[in-house]
């Protein structure tokens, strides 16, 4: 965690949990991009993340009805629309999330297939039984994860009124709480536990079809399907640390094989604040790799927002010269706001004058004391006033775009003579800022009054919301953070005892723990990196039943299968049978590795060999393995493929250097040999024939299989060249 630095005094008052335990903004601090940074500067920014890890279960029903589960359609057998509206929570109050929404005024349409969806789906049925399956698997995560388990799951509705569940909250149930994982990652430094704070089993939501203007649209195909979360404590203090830490919980959720794989199978939620900021969540993110430089740019974000608030109090800005009444159109009930579609209309601004043209309404509010702060950087490419312009984007819906823009502009958009009339007449001084924004009527006044209200915000510093990730790497407004006011108890769903037998039959069933598997490599010979690829792989358990005891042909045999088995699994796609989705069978590759083991073959032709095996799947193993075999008459073999080449050098290559007569002598020998004679050896036996030199050899290609070592001098390849694979 980041250090402390709060008064002695002050250190036994918890401060509210969205809030960062610094208060000391690093407001000096420039600017980097992630590649500059260090683990210290993140500490000097004081942040602090933490994951909330969202898995598919791999069961055959949905997690409260019998329809399957993991079926993605595109048939649509009828349509539903619904309006969604705000509850009481069991305090009597209103979630501002909830509240948030039904600004939005959504018309929320869902797609429905009568193989995927059922009554319960749609509210019209009480939720069955909680699935079994389901619950055994979020038990066997929660044990993997050291969690304390339940007595009995009691279930919880979680209110959601964007429209992606039709009953408008999802039902949740705690399986465990306080666990923690070993967290080792020599790279960054790291090594302690992760802990995880709890791991809840829910269902799934619908998939997004489109989202336009004040209609949304869904299918509900996904919806339902067993869902763990699994939340991390916010002690993630970089970055890099983050990503490693999301990898790691996927690979605990992986080792139980329990899990889909795929296009939005996994997703992570991400909360991140810096020091003097708050909890911010990211929702959604589907790619490891794009963690780093989101949570980066958040925040760094924070801290431009922070530098805004902070500009604001030295020019004595006050919340009150920012507050509009309820009620009514805003141009009608407060002087910020202004009815400007009159002068719009005859503006050379064109989005603008074309929208008052289509009976649009254009509006101005005046920010006191936000002059020249809406074009303040905040992330990379983007400014204040896209903070704005999101708050109107996903409240006020509006179709058309641009639909805002401001005068910190100048005359990019409106001129400066319309600028300095709507000046006048909403009594603008100098240090103020205005926006202008158009939209139909009532969408117009929304998005008045939520332009005051981020400017509001703009006074507390870092707003508590949930943003969406883009591909860029940047961030926009999604929603109000929601509050402890969503949760209450569902009456629908009895609590559902788990009883001692359930949890033992669990226990003696549990897979072996990502960090012990690698334990367990790194004795038989692997090296670090080979060692924590292969303990999260999907032909971990194949290695398993063929693996040698150790030494080199282990080492060996992982590089093949880490290079060979991605290459094939993607090649062999669509084919039948798919390696993609089946790995081959251990009596398929087991005999190439015994032959290893006994001498028969040698080393360099593994990779060729497991090749073969692969693509000839209706070849009987020991044909394949013939070809490699050392036989008797090999040697004769080989000196006259020698004989041969000497003799033909002069012919074909005559006046070429050493080398290359040296590299075409081996394309013409070594692949015949291959698995029988060592290259080394046939390169020495070829030098001695040809008379070119021990200087010819300094520079070789590689040979067929390294297993995953370095090429050494004097290897040549005995085998074409490959498509260049990589690990997906």
């Amino acid at each position: 965690m980041a250090q402390n630095t709060e008064p002695s005094e002050n250190r036994g008052v918890r401060p509210p949990p969205d809030v960062n335990p610094r208060t000391d903004p690093a407001l000096d601090f420039p600017d980097k991009p992630l590649q500059d940074m260090t683990p210290g500067d993140y500490q000097v920014l004081g942040y602090m993340s933490g994951l909330e890890v969202h898995q598919q279960l791999d069961t055959p029903s949905k997690l409260f009805c019998r329809c399957p589960a993991g079926c993605r359609v595109r048939k649509v057998d009828a349509e539903v629309l619904r309006h969604m509206r705000p509850t009481l929570s069991e305090l009597g109050e209103y979630d501002r999330t909830a509240l948030m929404e039904f600004k939005t005024k959504k018309e929320i349409v869902y797609l429905l297939e009568r193989g995927t969806v059922c009554t319960y789906e749609m509210d019209d049925t009480p939720p069955f039984g909680m699935d079994e399956v389901a619950v055994r698997i979020a038990l066997e995560m929660a044990e993997m994860c050291n969690l304390n388990l339940v007595s009995e799951l009691h279930v919880m509705r979680k209110q959601y009124l964007d429209g992606s569940i039709p009953t408008g909250f999802q039902r949740t149930a705690m399986v465990g709480l306080a666990g923690s994982v070993p967290f080792r990652v020599p790279e960054l430094g790291v090594d302690r536990e992760l802990r995880i704070r709890q791991l809840s089993l829910e269902e799934d939501s619908c998939r997004e079809v489109s989202d336009v203007g004040h209609r949304i649209t869904f299918r509900t195909d996904r919806l339902g399907t067993p869902l763990t979360e699994v939340v991390t404590e916010p002690e993630l203090l970089s970055p890099h640390e983050l990503q490693a830490g999301a990898c790691l919980l996927a690979q605990v959720s992986r080792a139980t094989g329990k899990v889909r794989r795929g296009p939005g199978a996994a997703r992570q939620d991400v909360n991140v604040s810096v020091a003097g900021g708050r909890r911010v969540e990211i929702k959604g993110v589907h790619h490891h790799r794009r963690l780093p430089i989101l949570v980066h740019t958040e925040a760094f974000r924070q801290l431009n927002l922070l530098r805004i608030r902070a500009e604001l109090e030295r020019r004595g800005v006050q919340r009150e010269s920012l507050s509009i009444p309820e009620g009514g159109l805003p141009w009608e009930v407060t002087p910020l706001v202004l009815d400007v579609s009159s002068l719009v209309r005859h503006s050379n601004f064109q989005p603008a004058r074309q929208a008052v043209h289509r009976g649009e309404t254009a509006c101005a509010v005046r920010l006191p004391g936000f002059g020249g702060l809406l074009t303040h950087p905040t992330q990379p490419g983007v400014t204040f006033a896209r903070e704005i312009a999101d708050r109107i984007r996903v409240i006020a819906c509006p179709v058309h775009h641009p639909f805002m823009t401001h005068s910190d502009l100048g005359a990019e958009s409106l001129s400066s003579q319309h600028w300095n009339q709507l000046a006048r007449s909403l009594g603008a001084h100098s240090g103020d800022a205005i926006v202008v924004m158009w939209a139909p009527r009532e969408d117009a006044a929304t998005a008045a009054r939520e332009v005051l209200i981020r400017a509001e915000d703009a006074l507390v510093g870092i707003p508590a919301e949930t943003r969406q990730a883009f591909p860029d790497g940047t961030t926009g407004f999604e929603r109000i953070l929601p509050g402890p006011d969503r949760m209450y108890p569902d009456t629908d769903t009895p609590p559902l005892p788990i009883p001692d037998r359930m949890v033992s039959e669990v226990r003696a069933r549990l897979p072996e723990a990502p960090w012990v598997r690698e334990a367990r490599y790194r004795r038989i010979g692997l090296d670090a990196r080979a060692a924590r690829v292969l303990a999260v792989a999907v032909w971990a358990d194949l290695f398993d039943e063929i693996v040698p005891a150790e030494g080199e042909s282990a080492r060996r045999l992982a590089g093949v299968l880490e290079k060979r088995i991605p290459f094939h699994s993607r090649r062999m796609r669509g084919a039948k049978p798919r390696l993609a989705e089946e790995l081959p069978p251990a009596t398929r590759l087991a005999p190439a590795v015994r032959a290893l083991e006994a001498g028969e073959i040698l080393p360099e032709a593994l990779t060729r060999l497991v090749d073969e095996l692969l693509e000839n799947l209706d070849r009987p193993v020991e044909e394949v393995l013939g070809r490699y075999r050392r036989r008797p008459g090999d040697e004769e073999r080989l000196r006259a493929a020698l004989k041969a080449a000497e003799l033909r050098a002069p012919l074909v290559l005559d006046g070429r250097s050493p080398d290359v007569k040296l590299r075409w002598a081996m394309g013409q020998v070594a692949p015949s040999f291959l698995g029988k004679v060592a290259p080394l050896e046939a390169e020495a036996r070829l030098i001695a024939a040809l008379g070119v030199g021990l200087e010819a050899s300094k520079e070789v290609l590689p040979v067929g299989d390294s297993g995953g070592s370095e090429t050494r001098a004097g290897e040549v390849s005995a085998e074409p060249a490959r498509e260049k694979e990589t690990l997906p």
